[in-house]
């Protein structure tokens, strides 16, 4: 898969989950840019959130990285995920 396939289906995969935890569709086109915190999105919601996306994506953050300004956008998460998948993808 393509770097820019995989990031597209970390963004699609992250709108998903966040219209459903906030269970409201429209959330599901949200604004790469805008932040998730203005959708309704708290710490909390943040976490659970990250759980999922490791879980998803086999990877997995430390705890210094799990602060909401480190996943303020989408387009910010995504790019820690694709991140710390060719780090995994390096090591293999």
């Amino acid at each position: 898969m393509s770097k820019t396939a995989e990031r597209d289906e970390i963004v699609r995969y992250i709108r998903q989950k966040i219209a459903e935890m906030l269970e409201n569709e429209a959330l599901g086109e949200m604004d790469v840019h805008e932040k998730i915190r203005d959708a309704g999105m708290d710490s909390l919601k943040v976490v659970q959130l990250i759980v999922h996306i490791e879980e998803r994506f086999e990877v997995a953050f430390g705890d210094e990285e799990l602060v909401i300004d480190y996943f303020a956008t989408i387009d910010q998460f995504a790019e820690n995920v694709a991140a710390k998948r060719a780090g995994l993808a390096k090591q293999a």
